[in-house]
């Protein structure tokens, strides 16, 4: 991302608000997105260092509560297997993510439980990715144009974590400063591997 822009941001005290190993202002330092001096971005890609240590550590006792694909995707997925660069598809939220509106069956007021799902797609569009967030308690969505002015713009890193013994979070930063976090009970992790007819190129055009 480039220093300049021609997009406004918001104040730099709420970009990627909610991450807890990888906030925005420490991407930013650790790749000189600001002005600063070379002591300065030199100490935080130390710190950017020891949160990705860090980060990795925890995880491991992750494994238990998030199943194995999905913490191998936490774990192992950069590179053409992960979401760097990759792009937000949609992103729903409500009561009755599956519910019908056909007029067959009431929707049962007292039954309802919060739900957010994502999709994504890898920058090389041959990945599509899902997370159905189950049980959810909160969603911090903090969502604007990226300095293009069209989209939200590339994801740059992401991350789970615990919240307490029963709930985790998961957070999405875009490289814009935008997120999303939403703290929630139970994952349910979707790869599929799409069979991509078209040239790497014509996604630019």
């Amino acid at each position: 991302m480039d220093k300049d822009s021609t997009i406004d941001r918001p104040p730099p005290s709420n970009l990627g608000a909610g991450m807890k190993y990888f906030p925005y202002h420490l991407i930013a330092a650790a790749n000189d997105w600001i002005d600063q001096s070379s002591a300065d971005q030199t100490k935080a890609e130390t710190q950017l260092s020891e949160a990705s240590q860090r980060y990795g550590r925890d995880l491991d006792r992750l494994k238990p509560r998030i199943g194995l694909r999905a913490w191998e995707f936490f774990q192992h997925g950069f590179g053409p297997t992960g979401l760097h660069d990759g792009r937000l598809l949609s992103m729903r939220i409500g009561d009755g993510l599956d519910f019908a509106v056909d007029g067959t069956k009431p929707f049962r007021l007292n039954h309802q439980r919060l739900a957010v799902r994502l999709e994504f797609l890898n920058c090389e569009q041959d990945l599509h990715y899902g997370f159905d967030l189950r049980g959810v308690g909160s969603i911090q969505s903090h969502l604007f144009l990226d300095h293009c002015g069209k989209g939200v713009g590339d994801v740059y890193i992401y991350e789970i974590s615990a919240t307490d013994d029963d709930n985790l979070q998961l957070a999405f930063l875009f490289a814009s400063g935008a997120a999303v976090v939403v703290q929630f009970r139970k994952l349910v992790f979707r790869r599929r591997r799409i069979d991509r007819r078209y040239a790497v190129g014509e996604m630019y055009s």
